[in-house]
């Protein structure tokens, strides 16, 4: 519908000029905006609904993302749905460059004319390469994770790796996240969980939990040591943000609702967060 068009018009309009609630106003309560969106790590590429969510995609993506080139090159009139062929090219903020990328925007409409659901259909990849960067700058960095002390040997590309310290007892509950990681014993006795499998790690030994696993450890013995290896980019994300945003030493009731925060955004998912 011609209507439909001019409000995808307007809208690009709005994001030329920076205006939000303009973009928000054409919007349905409910609107659904990158359903099924395969989990990247990019908080701007991610499933959101409802306005207030939205409205977070658009901030999420000022902080991340610098946008160098955005340009539609047609909007293709398909009734209720609209499609947008456009280029784009910018930089992960503490990242590397996206080169131009041609991307389709799928707009869909409900029958007041509100928008009701929206997507982004393009290589995901470009932008996670791009963000393979910003953490290849945590490499040689000492960083707390909460109740640990991680030193980061190698960050950035497809595999990343750490050596992970911590006092007695230290160490987190189960919990998932999307990258696998296996445990290397260096030093003194670790309890390692994968599931229902639970060992001890010592010097030499090996284990590993694959993505999407539940898993947990916990530290035996003063003074011991683990290499951890993870697959992808995004562990060494995960340990900075707990680093600058969670507070350092063992959890306490005041300081785990950032804890959860900062694990959330990275991806882990656990029981204790039900």
């Amino acid at each position: 519908m011609a209507d439909n068009v001019r409000t995808v018009a307007e809208i690009y309009e709005a994001f030329g000029r920076g205006d939000v609630d303009s973009i928000l106003a054409r919007l349905a309560d409910d609107v659904v905006w990158e359903e099924g969106k395969r989990d990247t790590g990019l908080p701007y590429l991610r499933e959101r609904r409802g306005k207030a969510e939205v409205a977070g995609f658009f901030a999420d993506l000022a902080g991340t993302l610098q946008l160098t080139h955005f340009e539609p090159e047609a909007i293709c009139d398909g009734g209720d749905v609209v499609a947008v062929p456009l280029l784009h090219a910018g930089r992960i903020v503490g990242g590397d460059a996206v080169p131009m990328t041609r991307e389709v925007h799928v707009w869909r409409f409900g029958p007041n004319g509100d928008v009701v659901s929206f997507e982004h259909q393009f290589d995901l990849a470009v932008h996670e390469r791009a963000a393979a960067g910003r953490s290849a700058a945590h490499e040689g960095a000492t960083l707390r994770a909460v109740g640990d002390e991680i030193r980061v040997l190698r960050s950035g590309g497809s595999v990343e790796i750490f050596e992970l310290t911590g006092p007695r007892d230290s160490g987190p509950p189960l919990h998932a996240h999307p990258w696998d990681e296996a445990y290397i014993g260096i030093d003194g006795e670790i309890e390692v969980t994968i599931g229902d499998d639970v060992r001890t790690v010592r010097a030499g030994d090996v284990t590993a939990a694959p993505a999407g696993a539940l898993h947990a450890y916990r530290i035996l013995s003063e003074g011991a040591r683990m290499y951890v290896v993870t697959s992808g980019h995004r562990a060494s994300a995960f340990f900075a943000d707990l680093d600058a945003n969670a507070e350092p030493g063992m959890p306490t009731p005041d300081t785990l609702p950032a804890i959860i925060d900062v694990a959330r955004r990275n991806g882990l998912t656990s029981p204790l967060f039900v």
